[in-house]
């Protein structure tokens, strides 16, 4: 009889164990379950309601600019490796259709042109032309190569060439009293723009095409020192217009300056063009972006609008290098976020009006082009949850929960007035202890979800009201929050006690639950 009665009380206080061990555990998997869902819901956020998710492709590169043409409903995108050209062919879904390895010995990072059956590349000076597996060599002792609509202009030494695939012809359309800086061009346009002097006196010219024709217009002149310079000139034509932009470098004292300048002019009077300092504004986040780099300029609907890469926000607690699309509206830059990737992103290009290119860093060396669209076919594509969200959303919750012990140190303000209530009657009436009167209890209790209350308005900073989803950023979240949690931490003591479990026991344990609860209610969101 006395064998079944103990095990019987065994029996019973396994269980009571077991509850006390596994309703916390239940409502901290819960409360984890929450995190992860938030941190999925952020990461699979679309990076503006215009734009898609960032879409991976297989083409992979070095650093260097990519080229992707699309043409019936086809994109074919050309990227740069250590040793030729890989294209990339994707259907208007963005799934993979074939790839292929052209085995060309381009320059390092040096530019190329193609119209999708011959490319141009520079090899060790010499201009050559592929096509159906032959390379000809079209001219030698080249510096620089632009790209344009249906042609292409290269620099050897003072002189800027165009040469007509149709034809297979090379013509001369500028001389300049020195060795060409810099040659750029634009896939929508046969013009190109030529920049002149590096040492005392940079002058850029645009050289105009009309009718076949090239016409050389001086568009700005610079006199400069020898620790400034102005580069990357990018221009863009509208139906009346020719927008232009350029960058200005300078180092003084060892502190690096850059600055964007842009400047517009009908085309008949390109002698007045008034450049004006490029100021970018996140339409978001409504302050003004920081370094932009890898600019380019094009024009929509007859109105100039920049791409360009700069760091900044992805999510609530994760910035990286970003590609952004600026428009010029009332005489301000509203620039917004158009990627979705980590790490950094460089050298952005308008394929068509509704999507975008860019390659993300893979590594130091290695690079994968990525797609934004604004189809609404591939919006949709973008947001569904995939296994890389969610294992992203794991991690960075895994990350936030040991950050946030770190928040949760002033907890231990928390228990000193109910450790020193109770300590104090201990001494003085230790019949109070050994009776468990009740209100001894609750008053220990009530001491420290009152001293929570007070302390713990610090954790609501606005990081917290910043990071938290939104049903925990309500107004007087500060006291509600933290009320809502001791009554359920209150709820699982009350539950998982033993009768044997004595005053000490039970408020520490409830002190315990409440402070591993508000570690993931709260704590997860203060940094």
């Amino acid at each position: 009889m006395n064998t079944n009665v103990k095990t019987k009380k065994n029996k019973n206080k396994n269980q009571t164990n077991y509850r006390a061990l596994l309703l916390p555990l239940v409502v901290v998997l819960i409360l984890i379950g929450a995190v992860i869902w938030n941190n999925v819901r952020q990461g699979t956020k679309l990076p503006d309601p215009d734009w898609s998710r960032s879409v991976s492709t297989p083409a992979q590169s070095i650093s260097a600019e990519p080229t992707v043409i699309k043409k019936d409903d086809q994109y074919s995108i050309y990227t740069h490796q250590k040793d030729g050209l890989q294209l990339t062919t994707l259907d208007k879904k963005l799934n993979l259709v074939s790839e292929k390895k052209e085995n060309l010995p381009l320059d390092e990072r040096a530019n190329y042109w193609t119209n999708g059956k011959q490319i141009a590349f520079i090899s060790r000076g010499e201009l050559i032309l592929y096509e159906d597996g032959k390379q000809t060599v079209i001219d030698k002792d080249v510096d620089l190569l632009a790209d344009g609509k249906d042609r292409f202009a290269y620099s050897k030494g003072n002189e800027v060439f165009v040469y007509m695939p149709e034809d297979g012809k090379s013509q001369s359309i500028f001389s300049a009293k020195e060795k060409l800086a810099e040659l750029s061009g634009h896939p929508a346009s046969q013009s190109f723009i030529a920049t002149v002097g590096e040492k005392v006196e940079m002058e850029a010219f645009y050289l105009k095409e009309a009718d076949g024709a090239y016409n050389a217009q001086s568009i700005t002149r610079y006199s400069k020192t020898p620790t400034d310079k102005i580069y990357n000139f990018r221009f863009a034509e509208a139906d009346d217009q020719i927008h232009f932009m350029y960058t200005f470098y300078s180092s003084k004292q060892g502190t690096k300056t850059f600055k964007t300048f842009y400047g517009a002019a009908p085309k008949d009077q390109l002698t007045a063009i008034n450049f004006s300092t490029v100021k970018l504004y996140s339409s978001d986040l409504g302050y003004e972006i920081d370094n932009p780099s890898y600019q380019q300029l094009n024009v929509e609907n007859n109105k100039p609008i920049i791409l360009f890469a700069a760091k900044g926000p992805i999510s609530t607690k994760k910035e990286a290098g970003n590609i952004y699309k600026a428009a010029l509206n009332e005489g301000k830059w509203e620039a917004t976020r158009v990627s979705t990737t980590s790490n950094f992103s460089i050298y952005p290009l308008q394929v068509d009006e509704k999507t975008i290119a860019w390659l993300k860093a893979e590594s130091v060396s290695d690079y994968r082009l990525y797609l934004a669209s604004q189809v609404s076919e591939i919006k949709s594509a973008s947001e569904k949850m995939g296994k890389e969200d969610l294992y992203t959303a794991a991690f960075d919750a895994l990350t936030a929960f040991v950050v946030s012990f770190i928040a949760m140190t002033n907890a231990f303000i928390w228990v000193v007035p109910p450790v020193l209530f109770l300590g104090i009657l201990y001494f003085v009436r230790i019949d109070v202890i050994e009776d468990e009167k009740p209100w001894a209890k609750w008053t220990a209790i009530a001491l420290f979800v009152i001293t929570q209350l007070y302390v713990i308005q610090s954790l609501f900073n606005n990081s917290f009201y910043t990071l938290a989803p939104k049903y925990l950023t309500f107004t007087g979240s500060s006291f509600i929050i933290p009320l809502i949690v001791s009554a359920i931490a209150l709820w699982v003591m009350q539950v998982a006690r033993d009768k044997d479990w004595g005053l000490f026991a039970q408020v520490f344990y409830f002190i315990g639950l409440t402070v591993l609860f508000e570690l993931f209610v709260v704590g997860t969101y203060v940094y």
